[in-house]
């Protein structure tokens, strides 16, 4: 469980970069400065795309885990709820670059 939750961790450091980025690359296309925003676009992405990795990773853990014995209801509970947070932090960042 706990290699679960550094993965929990891992993602969430992920989103939070991206999401850094995206205000970064708002900020510099409102500015007009198409070069910056481009680079933090880039930037942004490429957390995202570590934290699409780092889930996948969750996970194929999870799925192996379950292969041995039964993950408590809590745990996976809590990885449900992280779960969606992801996926909808992760929207937000989309759209966030769609502006």
């Amino acid at each position: 469980m706990r290699a679960i939750q550094k993965y929990v961790e891992f993602i969430k450091d992920e989103v939070e970069g991206a999401k850094e980025y995206a205000e970064m690359y708002v900020e510099a296309k409102a500015k007009g400065n198409v070069s910056t925003a481009s680079r933090y676009k880039e930037m942004t992405l490429d957390e995202l795309k570590h934290a699409s990795w780092i889930h996948e990773r969750a996970v194929k853990e999870i799925e192996k885990i379950s292969q041995t014995y039964t993950p408590p209801p809590e745990m996976m509970e809590k990885w449900e709820l992280e779960h969606k947070e992801y996926v909808e932090q992760a929207a937000l960042v989309r759209q966030m670059l769609e502006l």
